[in-house]
């Protein structure tokens, strides 16, 4: 009996000594002892979609030489991005890494890297539509993505939620584009990124971009909440990177220019 409660003793002091290693590791100490970082994103091309069911785009590529750099695996998992804060604090991803707007919102929520990227907002309508302006979105039905910078902007925008007719919210970008070429919304506000990719990529449709900008912002890599440790190795892997030339050549593969912003 004395033999087993000793052996008990140690299985449960070993318990509690793991457990606590465990709750002392620094979030990059995490990533290191499980071996890989999960990189949350969705459709959102050309910073992250799946092509012929294989993660690709501007983000993908990128975070592919960081975790090469860094000696870590990379995964990579296709998330709703309504559910991304949920994904990111129940451990199911590490980082939201997809063309993520740094917003004061989201800041409560998560830790941001350095700034990589500039955007704006704008209005994309089918070609002909004469929406160029705000204004012109009156009596317009408009489609965006639910949860998205446009979202969060738009919601603020007592203009735009006075003259139009009525916000439609979908899942993704690409949902609410699909819905603009069926005629079910007058005109998308979206990323300018995202609106000139599908200008240059569907030769089906003709568009047209506002001259108009809706709201400027910036791209950043949304880690857990005090996640400064990791944040701080992914800008430092990002930095060097750039330094050396690296990531230009990806830049212009996806936009014909250097964008990356350091």
């Amino acid at each position: 009996m004395k033999k087993l409660f000793l052996l008990l003793s140690i299985m449960l002091t070993t318990i509690v000594l793991t457990a606590c290693n465990a709750n002392n590791l620094t979030d990059y100490e995490y990533i290191e002892q499980k071996g890989s970082f999960t990189l949350g994103y969705t459709d959102f091309p050309p910073m992250g979609y799946l092509d012929n069911g294989t993660p690709s785009g501007f983000d993908i590529e990128i975070a592919t030489l960081v975790f090469e750099r860094l000696g870590i695996e990379l995964k990579f998992k296709y998330i709703d991005w309504d559910a991304k804060v949920v994904e990111l604090d129940s451990k199911r991803i590490d980082s939201i890494w997809n063309g993520l707007t740094i917003t004061d919102e989201r800041k409560l929520e998560m830790t941001f890297s350095k700034p990589y990227f500039d955007n704006n907002l704008i209005i994309i309508s089918k070609e002909g539509s004469n929406i160029d302006t705000i204004s012109d979105l009156s009596d317009k039905n408009i489609g965006l993505e639910l949860g998205s910078s446009a979202d969060l902007s738009v919601g603020k925008n007592e203009n735009i939620l006075s003259i139009s007719k009525e916000v439609k919210k979908y899942s993704t970008s690409s949902d609410a584009i699909l819905a603009l070429n069926a005629g079910l919304v007058d005109a998308v506000i979206v990323d300018e990124i995202y609106a000139r990719y599908v200008v240059l990529k569907d030769t089906t449709n003709a568009y047209t971009i506002s001259s108009e900008i809706i709201g400027t912002e910036q791209y950043g890599i949304g880690f857990r909440l005090g996640d400064e440790t990791l944040k701080t190795k992914i800008d430092e892997a990002l930095d060097a990177l750039f330094e050396e030339g690296l990531i230009e050549p990806i830049s212009i593969k996806y936009f014909g220019v250097n964008l990356f912003v350091r």
